[in-house]
């Protein structure tokens, strides 16, 4: 179960909600979009099969009527893949919760693998093949 919070924190919200601690906050945040931005660096070998599963979430979240992430697959460098998501609100002014999407989605997923233990599987299986990843917020001028 702890695999899969880690999943869906990184899939869906990202793994950090809060602005980093050394940047200062906007003083009027809605003149802002909200993201989070996520890289990934696999496993040597493995990319080709997150890319299959990652199909698998991206029909889970479709499924669930949740926007997929914006997905960049890196030719150079460490990382492998960007990941980024649009926030509804600034994350200063959020806090730390469990989104009713994410539910969704997993509920989705269920159904789409056949049952709880195919879902958690196939999550245990994309986590496997992580080497590391970054989540950040980041914010960009409306």
């Amino acid at each position: 179960m702890k695999k899969l919070a880690l999943f869906i924190s990184t899939m869906l919200i990202g793994a950090g909600l809060f602005a980093h601690p050394d940047e200062p906050i906007p003083s009027d945040p809605s003149g802002y979009s909200w993201h989070t931005v996520t890289v990934v660096e696999y496993k040597p070998g493995s990319e080709e099969s997150a890319r299959q599963l990652i199909k698998k979430f991206e029909s889970a979240s479709v499924a669930a009527g949740i926007a997929t992430p914006v997905i960049h697959w890196f030719e150079t460098g460490k990382y492998d893949l960007v990941l980024t998501w649009n926030l509804d609100k600034s994350p200063a002014t959020d806090k730390w919760v469990w989104s009713p999407e994410g539910n969704d989605w997993l509920n989705a997923l269920v159904a789409q693998e056949g049952s709880v233990e195919s879902a958690l599987q196939l999550q245990n299986d994309y986590t496997a093949l992580i080497a590391s990843s970054v989540t950040n917020v980041a914010r960009m001028a409306k």
